[in-house]
């Protein structure tokens, strides 16, 4: 990794992850095509890997608020996406994976504008959970549609039990990618050294978190993510 790519990927996760701490969408919606803007070798192995640093903490601290009714469910639809989706990644070539990711975010978007209220019926849990695993495996991101699942908790359980499902499934994607080819040593090295940017995230972004007014933050992330992913897909044509 080139020193500067080294501090405009960090850059990007560390915007990500304060974006997220005023807004409550994941910080992949934003990390994902900025990241993807600096260099593809970082989705979906790295920054996946490096996620865990932040989703493992977010766990910890919270283990006694997680929210496990009908979690286990959950849990099982969301690792048959991831595995659904490390499959399909070997066949996007890798001159074409910049279109895929941009499609991913603007799908993303769509959903986080379109459907607010979704409550965690049975077939929303399964659907969801697929789609998540998913648009995980293939791009990194899969946290808008689960937070959406978990946003009537209160702020406390809602961080620990996606903490929680962001551990298991960011560990089952790693897997399923190693299997597929697409997770190894190199890649490893990528996402340990994006994990100083989640980090400061995370010590950082609550002070900041209070300052940023909730609504306009929400629409920020959506309009960067959505130029972010249009530049992706333009410049991947």
């Amino acid at each position: 990794m080139r020193i500067h790519e080294f501090f405009l990927a960090n850059g990007a996760v560390l915007l990500g992850a304060i974006l997220q701490a005023s807004t409550g969408l994941g910080a992949g919606l934003i990390i994902v095509p900025l990241l993807a803007l600096v260099s593809l070798k970082f989705i979906p192995g790295p920054i996946v890997l490096a996620s865990m640093a932040l989703s493992g903490i977010m766990a910890w601290q919270g283990r006694r608020e997680i929210q496990t009714h009908r979690l286990s469910m959950l849990l099982v639809f969301l690792c048959a996406g991831v595995v659904i989706g490390a499959l399909c990644i070997s066949a996007i070539p890798l001159q074409r994976a910049g279109i895929a990711f941009g499609v991913l975010v603007l799908l993303a978007v769509a959903v986080s504008v379109a459907m607010p209220n979704m409550q965690r019926t049975m077939p929303m849990l399964v659907g969801g959970g697929l789609m998540s695993g998913f648009m995980a495996a293939i791009s990194g991101i899969g946290a808008p549609i689960l937070a959406l699942l978990y946003q009537h908790e209160t702020p406390v359980r809602l961080r620990a039990t996606l903490g929680a499902v962001f551990t298991v499934s960011s560990t089952a994607i790693l897997i399923s990618l190693y299997f597929v080819g697409k997770f190894g040593a190199q890649e490893a090295m990528w996402g340990l050294l994006l994990m100083p940017g989640y980090i400061l995230g995370f010590l950082f972004a609550p002070p900041i978190a209070r300052v940023l007014d909730r609504g306009n933050s929400r629409a920020a992330v959506l309009f960067i993510s959505t130029l972010s992913a249009i530049a992706l897909i333009v410049r991947s044509l």
